[in-house]
């Protein structure tokens, strides 16, 4: 999500309270773009003005722009934006995408202990499947390099939120709009021994850079 009016890349990863910022920030549902490809999107549509003018000509004839003129101006334009998303606990995670309510929905369809044997990407149930293995692959550049300006972690979600706001300035209460799991029992009662580390094997990359815990 990409607001050139008011300078912020927002990058939804699916299940971190994604639905409900989409709502305090009154963008439609829109497909799931890492931090990388919201850059080449913004390469791509160089430059970001509406309306008249010679700007609005140019952007009429964005294709005209050599390519090394309309990287560099966008780039520039991408470094100057704050760049944020959410991430959560994966054993969490994997159980409110379990459970979800939109695109394919997996509960109804096989068992837990299925479903995690079968996942092979962070976000296979979202609306707009993803190639991204680790939630962490959302927010890094081609070299794996971390290029947002703040990740805040969905267990922290009002005081994250509360700063997310504050930079963008805007006052807003963060609202439930996606309840997700109905069934309200901790995540760990629905892993086995068995289960819990096919979780911890898939997503080693993401519980060793968040420092995420079973359990906690």
């Amino acid at each position: 999500m990409i607001s050139h009016k008011n300078k912020y890349i927002f990058i939804e990863v699916p299940k971190t309270a994604s639905t409900s910022l989409r709502e305090v920030l009154g963008f439609p549902i829109t497909p799931h773009l890492s931090i990388l490809e919201s850059k080449h999107m913004m390469i791509n549509n160089w430059p970001f003005v509406e309306g008249k003018g010679f700007r609005g000509k140019l952007h009429k004839a964005n294709n005209l722009i050599p390519f090394k003129i309309r990287k560099n101006a966008a780039e520039k334009q991408f470094n100057s934006y704050f760049k944020f998303g959410f991430v959560r606990n994966p054993w969490d995670r994997v159980v409110s995408l379990y459970f979800r309510k939109e695109g394919i929905k997996m509960s109804g369809r096989i068992t837990f202990d299925e479903f995690v044997k079968w996942i092979q990407n962070s976000s296979d149930t979202s609306i707009h499947t993803s190639v991204h293995k680790y939630q962490l692959d959302w927010f890094t550049d081609e070299n794996g390099k971390v290029i947002v300006d703040f990740i805040g972690k969905f267990e922290n979600l009002k005081a994250d939120y509360n700063f997310v706001m504050r930079k963008l300035g805007i006052d807003k209460e963060l609202p439930h709009a996606n309840n997700g799991n109905s069934n309200k029992m901790h995540y760990t009662e629905y892993y086995s021994t068995k289960t819990r580390d096919i979780i911890a094997k898939k997503f080693k990359v993401d519980i060793e850079y968040f420092e995420y815990e079973y359990g906690k």
